[in-house]
């Protein structure tokens, strides 16, 4: 059984990368795969990561590439509802400055 979920769909003019469940090295090919697709059609990517019960550095990194792609010309990349234990492993890193953290999604239509 997959320890994580990971969906990927069109929100208005934003692409929504849902995640839901353990991110960490099993995770981690799939997770990287679908940001760096989502970056590839240039409007605002958006991360989901309410449903993400653990994350661990690997996820991390997942997420620091993503930002650091945006930061060399591919889509912005922001955040939605870090769940607790997201926003714990972002604070105890140092790295939270560095996200756009979003608390609404764009319209879907």
């Amino acid at each position: 059984m997959d320890q994580v979920q990971v969906t990927v769909q069109s929100h208005g003019e934003a692409t929504l990368v849902r995640v839901v469940g353990v991110v960490d090295a099993m995770a981690l090919p799939r997770v990287s795969r679908a940001l760096t697709d989502a970056q590839r059609d240039h409007g605002p990517v958006i991360v989901d990561l309410q449903g993400v019960s653990f994350m661990d550095s690997r996820g991390l990194g997942a997420l620091l590439a993503a930002n650091e792609r945006s930061r060399e010309g591919a889509a912005p990349v922001s955040i939605y509802r870090p769940s607790e234990a997201v926003r714990r492993l972002l604070a105890v890193s140092g790295v939270a400055p560095v996200f756009t953290e979003v608390d609404t999604l764009p319209d879907s239509a």
